[in-house]
C-alpha cells in the first residue's frame, strides 16, 4: 500500500493543496515550506493517534491560526466604536451592515491510498474506489469501452477532518 494522493486544506500554512506522489517521492525546499506540515498531515490521517478520543489538533494547526467563526459585523462594530471614542467622526447615514453567515474553519485531510494487498481488499471492500494512474485521479465515469486495466487499480480514500 501506498499514499498516491494528498490534499489538504486549513492545516497550518497551507491553506488548499493537492499533491499526487509518484511510486517514490522525496520532499526537497528551504526551511519552513511546508515539508513537515505534508508529513505530519499524512500521519493525521494515517498514524496512530487518528485512534485516540482526544484530539492532537490545536488552535496553532489551524490555517493562519483561524478557528473560529469571526463575525465581520461585530468586528465593524468594535471598530467603529474604537473610532467614535477617539473623538472621529461617524456618518450617521450610512446603510446597516447585514450579517454574513460563516461556517466554522475546519481543517481537512484526505489521502488516496492505492497498491492495496489482498487482505485490505477484502476487509474495506465496501469503501474500495478505483484509481486511474494515467491521469491521477479516482476514476469517476465508466470508460464505454473498457477499463484499461494497466492504469486502473483499486483505492481506499481516508479523510480526517478536525
Amino acid at each position: 500500500m501506498r499514499a498516491s494522493r494528498i490534499q489538504i486544506a486549513n492545516f497550518r500554512g497551507i491553506r488548499s493543496a493537492t499533491l499526487v506522489l509518484p511510486r517514490h517521492a522525496v520532499l526537497i525546499g528551504d526551511n519552513n515550506t511546508g515539508k513537515t506540515t505534508i508529513l505530519e498531515a499524512l500521519d493525521l490521517a494515517l498514524g496512530p493517534d487518528r485512534l485516540n478520543r482526544v484530539s492532537s489538533i490545536d488552535e496553532h494547526d489551524f490555517y493562519q491560526g483561524h478557528y473560529i467563526i469571526r463575525n465581520p459585523v461585530v468586528e465593524e462594530a468594535n471598530a467603529e466604536e474604537d473610532e467614535d471614542d477617539a473623538g472621529e467622526n461617524q456618518q450617521a447615514d450610512e446603510a446597516p451592515m447585514e450579517a454574513v453567515e460563516e461556517k466554522a474553519p475546519q481543517i481537512l485531510i484526505e489521502v488516496t491510498i492505492v497498491d492495496l494487498s489482498d487482505e485490505q481488499k477484502g476487509r474495506f471492500g465496501d469503501y474500495i474506489e478505483f484509481w486511474d494512474s494515467a491521469t491521477d485521479a479516482l476514476y469517476i465515469e465508466p470508460n464505454p469501452e473498457g477499463i484499461d486495466e494497466a492504469n486502473i487499480t483499486e483505492a481506499l480514500r481516508v479523510r480526517a477532518c478536525k
